[in-house]
């Protein structure tokens, strides 16, 4: 119960309280004073009787009393007058019935109004002739006290009714504050660290105002330096401190780990080493500081080239030297993009070019089917001192001369249209569930569901299907197809765990897309709850708006929402404040050789509690051996999955 309504009923229970005590001595003085009266009044009434009555007592006139003792008694107030002689025989006695209509039983038995008698003797001269008695009724009187007693109380209820009009009011005015003061906190709960000015007038909840004030903002520094820590951290071991772009090992790491996806299958992919000739020279003329900035302007341009392709990873690999990876795309676009990168950085100049020009050169290759992410790297580096043989900048790609058939990727972009399109129509889609499972017990929590594609009697895994897809703009249509199949294996057998299913960020920002989920998760009310949308964390950095509506539409129909492949981007840290998220995923890259990298065991860990200080989970992807699943246990890391804790299986776990 909220204190508003306590305080209404407590007001309404003070003045019940007091118009009871009040009630109660009212009554009480008014049953002492109305039996004084009757008394009083049968007393006179006998005393007049007896008065009037001489001249026919005397000569027993009875018809002449009997009038008397009728119009006496006309005023209802007396239920019986009668007259007795010396001897104590009754000459005259007169009974007048008396109706308490309009009085309940109740209150008549609670007052309890005595009978009061009068008597006054008859006298002629100094002789007694007898003695006249009159017995009052206290109908009337019970009458009265009743219509005072329900006037009391038609009275109260009107005044109460107007105090409790006049606290609602005051109150509500008065508990303004303490509405803001528990916003504040589901606020701070939900990490959004917010100062309420100006403070309420009132001392009590100034105070409490205050502290909260003080509390937030205690949680805000705390919150911000773990950020600060982490993003610290990811920088120093992860990025280049010079041109802000992943470092040599970072690089390495992240290629490796999405060669030995075994769950994202057979990709194509393009690697670039551009390098930067005599940049010693510029530094020995204009000092480092420039040669540092023509560094940072040459990573700018190199990220800027492949602003398209969000896999896309751009490093600075050592000195002068830069590697680009591009997964995913075409032969074609590989040629075209690697013209695009190089030309890129080819109008690149300061302010002495002509004491020392800057020329690049840069190594390329392409592979329509990636098993090695060193073989590329050592093919890149190939192409690149063949390249430097000339004094021009230049750029020279690696034969790469493939045996066999044309892998699936190489199909032109019509036929994987026509193929995706019949895939949509026919619903060519198999689903794969690969279990999540509690780092502390190994038990069962979440269960990550993968879409494999039908051709022919293969399967294709979703990565190699999903960016052909993106380029076409199927993606909405595809999320569609995946969603309303995995409703449909619900209806046949129910799964008992939560669902992750990856969301395309194109579909996220397609608001037909999101029009057509509101209507699915509302039709689909018990798979609602178990759905746990993941979404990449590149994602996070250039769609803050489409982000905040999606998380709205989740929230309304109770579904949660995951941030996926976690740790690469150290701008998506300050969502973590303001999106609801049920978990963060981290990238398999930081589990490559746990057991021995100390650096990500520190991150992985300082990440586990930043995620658990705002009321998330942390999970890992990408478990392949016992070493690594070991090493988690003492990283406070919630969940894991990967091929050593279960692979994708076409039904679900029990």
């Amino acid at each position: 119960m909220t204190l508003f309504r306590q305080l209404i009923i407590a007001i309404v229970l003070l003045f019940v309280c007091l118009y009871a005590g009040n009630t109660l001595v009212s009554l009480y003085n008014n049953q002492q004073l109305v039996a004084e009266q009757m008394h009083v009044h049968a007393q006179d009434t006998a005393t007049s009787l007896g008065l009037s009555m001489t001249q026919a007592a005397q000569e027993k006139d009875i018809a002449t009393m009997d009038t008397m003792f009728n119009a006496v008694s006309d005023s209802g107030y007396f239920q019986r007058i009668y007259f007795s002689d010396l001897d104590g025989n009754t000459l005259i006695d007169r009974e007048f019935p008396v109706s308490l209509q309009g009085v309940p039983g109740w209150f008549v038995s609670f007052i309890d109004l005595p009978s009061n008698e009068g008597r006054a003797e008859v006298t002629s001269d100094w002789m007694q002739l007898g003695e006249v008695v009159v017995v009052s009724h206290p109908g009337q009187a019970y009458l009265k006290l009743w219509r005072v007693t329900t006037t009391q109380l038609v009275w109260f209820a009107v005044i109460t009714l107007a105090v409790c009009l006049l606290a609602y009011i005051a109150l509500k005015w008065l508990l303004v504050p303490l509405a803001r003061v528990e916003q504040q906190a589901n606020d701070i709960f939900n990490k959004k660290f917010v100062v309420l000015e100006p403070l309420p007038k009132t001392r009590e909840l100034g105070s409490v105002v205050q502290a909260m004030n003080r509390m937030a903002l205690h949680l805000k520094a705390v919150f911000e330096d773990q950020l600060s820590l982490i993003d610290r951290l990811q920088k120093q071991s992860f990025q280049d401190a010079v041109t802000g772009l992943s470092n040599r090992r970072d690089f390495d790491n992240r290629l490796r780990s999405y060669v030995d996806d075994q769950e994202e299958g057979m990709h194509t992919g393009a690697l670039a080493i551009v390098a930067l000739h005599d940049i010693s020279c510029v530094n020995e003329y204009a000092g480092r500081g420039e040669g540092n900035a023509i560094l940072q302007s040459v990573g700018q341009r190199l990220q800027s080239a492949v602003t398209d392709h969000p896999r896309a990873i751009v490093a600075r690999r050592q000195g002068p030297e830069f590697s680009l990876f591009i997964p995913d795309i075409t032969p074609g676009e590989g040629d075209a993009l690697a013209e695009k990168i190089f030309g890129a950085v080819q109008d690149i100049s300061w302010l002495h070019n002509e004491k020392c020009p800057l020329s690049f050169h840069m190594g390329y290759t392409f592979h329509t089917n990636i098993t090695s992410g060193p073989e590329m790297l050592g093919e890149a580096d190939i192409a690149l001192r063949q390249a430097k043989l000339g004094s021009a900048s230049r750029w020279t790609k690696f034969a790469d001369v493939q045996n066999g058939d044309i892998p699936v990727l190489g199909k032109p972009l019509n036929e994987w249209e026509v193929f995706l399109n019949q895939a949509i129509q026919n619903r060519l889609v198999a689903l794969h569930y690969q279990p999540i499972v509690s780092i502390q017990d190994k038990a069962l929590l979440a269960q990550e569901v993968y879409v494999r594609f039908l051709n022919g009697k293969d399967l294709l895994a979703a990565a190699v299907v999903v960016p052909i897809a993106e380029r076409l703009g199927l993606m909405p249509s595809l999320d569609r197809l995946i969603l309303e199949s995995l409703a449909s294996a619900e209806r046949e057998k129910e799964t008992p765990t939560k669902l992750c299913v990856n969301l395309s960020i194109v579909s996220v920002k397609t608001s037909g897309f999101l029009r057509w989920l509101d209507n699915f998760l509302a039709s689909q009310r018990r798979l609602a709850a178990k759905l746990v949308f993941e979404v990449p964390e590149y994602a996070m950095k250039a769609n803050d708006a489409s982000l905040r509506t999606f998380s709205q539409l989740l929230q309304k129909h109770g579904t949660s929402l995951g941030i996926d492949h976690f740790g690469l981007e150290s701008a998506a840290f300050g969502y973590l404040s303001s999106l609801p998220l049920n978990h963060l995923k981290v990238h398999r890259s930081f589990l490559r050789e746990l057991d021995t990298n100390l650096d990500n065991q520190f991150y992985i860990k300082s990440l586990a509690g930043l995620a658990h200080n705002s009321g998330l989970q942390l999970w890992v992807e990408g478990v392949e051996n016992e070493q690594e699943w070991d090493q988690l246990a003492g990283l406070d890391v919630n969940a894991a999955q990967g091929y050593f804790l279960g692979q994708p299986a076409l039904k679900s776990v029990d």
